[in-house]
């Protein structure tokens, strides 16, 4: 009768994934296969994709891992896949697999295009195994500073409204006595906001304050709101 009666899916969690996906993108199947050899035999999880554009569709929604691109052409039309990766902020770094024959030029057009390292061919499966794995520390890194970012947020928001004023304040460069003045309560009320803030973003100094919130984004926030 034109109603949706019943909805059903599948959801992974990816929030605690350990890093170990490798996306493997190669046009040639036999050497797609060696690709997969190698780094299923080193205990990564691969999933195979038989160009660029394969790859791209389903990017935004793959779970964190690393990207080995293989690329067969001079022209380096492959090295869109890093391109687009890059312009879409996208964490998840590209290593490029190519026959460069020692022209280092080859590898730093890679490298311009957003790739994070270049293997020229013929290379030693050790140094593919150890690209990746430094790709894939990349990604513990950053999902690290996530998380730490996250938290801080989630504080920040807690604070309450007189809080959060005083904590504006500080990141404008005012001084207890200059709060105090601009939100019409005493210098000692501010000293007291002030510790509170302090103690609930684990900041030892008024510094150490300023760096944590400037590590989410928020002073840039104010800085654009005053503009």
């Amino acid at each position: 009768r034109g109603r949706v009666q019943r909805v059903a899916g599948i959801a992974r969690d990816i929030t605690q994934h350990d890093g170990s996906m490798v996306y493997v993108v190669d046009e040639d199947e036999g050497s797609r296969r060696e690709l997969s050899l190698v780094l299923e035999e080193a205990g990564y999880q691969v999933n195979l994709f038989p160009s660029p554009p394969a790859f791209l569709e389903v990017a935004p929604v793959v779970v964190p891992g690393s990207v080995v691109l293989r690329s067969h052409g001079p022209d380096g039309g492959e090295l869109t896949l890093p391109r687009e990766l890059k312009a879409r902020r996208s964490a998840l770094p590209v290593i490029v697999v190519g026959e460069a024959h020692g022209n280092v030029a080859a590898g730093v057009q890679a490298m311009k295009a957003g790739a994070v390292d270049f293997l020229d061919v013929p290379y030693h499966p050790d140094q593919l195994l150890d690209a990746v794995a430094a790709a894939q520390a990349g990604i513990r890194d950053m999902a690290q500073r996530d998380q730490t970012t996250d938290l801080v947020k989630s504080r920040i928001a807690a604070l309450s409204p007189r809080e959060r004023e005083v904590l504006d304040g500080l990141l404008a460069g005012g001084t207890n006595k200059t709060i105090a003045r601009d939100l019409g309560i005493s210098p000692r009320t501010v000293e007291a906001h002030r510790a509170r803030i302090m103690e609930r973003l684990e900041a030892d100094s008024l510094p150490e304050l300023v760096q944590i919130v400037m590590a989410v984004g928020l002073q840039t926030r104010l800085q654009g709101e005053k503009s």
